[in-house]
């Protein structure tokens, strides 16, 4: 468990430095913005340095602390309806962002020259980033924080959505400030930031778990330690003619490694059939 939770912390921060690679790179070069609170953290930055006498060294991005400042009240929010170990790893990936946006350098002309093909890249590329902090328990911040507060407080209410919730006020400023191929762009970006983010963020992926298994304890691992209900019935072999026991339970993909475990310690003979994507309706807890 040790070992999983370095690995974790390690996971979040690349996770971190993915997201940051593909905006100072691939989206900022460009005039894109984020339709997230990144890109409300870039229209602040745009306000500041146009109408006062702020000058910065070239490649140096002041996002990133905008974006600190906006997390601060956002991480209290959080803290409220979230485990510990959330917000802790969050506070350092959101420090560490902050320094490594700031300090990777803007290139002063755009790495990939087609406009659709970096907001096609750059989506994919900062919505895994962003994904993969929140697989790891962790959180780069912004509408990340949002969304995960979201999730828990309303069932079926997913991470990506509150992205493309906000983006309609980021486009909204791009339209007055900017050309309309600016915000379409800027859309497409975070259309597939959005998109890459659910997937990349297994919590999302609802798993449903069929297991067949001799110890009538097997599912209390289930109970106790991942905290998930379950239903279960009698069966009997029909080549052994052995009874057995069926416990069926939803998890989310998070959880699969786990509850693989948990059976093992129980029964080794035993085995699960897990159907991936399942819908679920009603009260299913969001475990962050």
């Amino acid at each position: 468990m040790k070992l999983r939770s370095i690995a974790d912390f390690i996971g979040s921060l690349l996770g971190a430095v993915c997201f940051v690679i593909a905006i100072n790179i691939v989206i900022v070069p460009h005039g894109l913005y984020s339709g997230t609170l990144t890109g409300v953290a870039q229209i602040i930055e745009s306000l500041v340095i146009t109408h006062t006498a702020l000058t910065m060294p070239q490649g140096i991005n002041l996002t990133g602390i905008f974006l600190l400042i906006i997390n601060i009240p956002l991480m209290a929010m959080v803290q409220r309806v979230t485990q510990t170990g959330f917000p802790i790893k969050s506070i350092i990936n959101i420090i560490f962002l902050t320094i490594v946006m700031a300090f990777i350098p803007i290139p002063a002309a755009p790495v990939l020259h087609d406009t659709l093909t970096a907001s096609i890249v750059g989506g994919a590329l900062a919505g895994f980033g962003a994904g993969f902090m929140l697989r790891c328990g962790g959180s780069g911040g912004g509408s990340d924080l949002i969304g995960v507060y979201c999730s828990v407080k309303y069932p079926n209410f997913t991470v990506g959505r509150v992205t493309l919730i906000i983006s309609i006020f980021v486009y909204g400023y791009g339209l007055l400030a900017h050309d309309l191929n600016i915000v379409i762009y800027s859309a497409i970006f975070t259309t597939l930031y959005a998109f890459s983010l659910d997937r990349a963020h297994s919590q999302n992926i609802k798993t449903s778990a069929l297991i067949f298994t001799a110890s009538p304890v097997a599912v209390q691992g289930v109970l106790q330690e991942l905290q998930r209900g379950a239903t279960c019935w009698e069966g009997k072999g029909a080549y052994s003619g052995k009874h057995t026991h069926i416990f069926n339970t939803v998890i989310s993909k998070y959880e699969i490694p786990r509850l693989k475990q948990i059976i093992k310690e129980a029964d080794p003979s035993a085995f699960i059939v897990f159907n991936n994507n399942v819908g679920v309706a009603g009260n299913f807890v969001k475990k962050l």
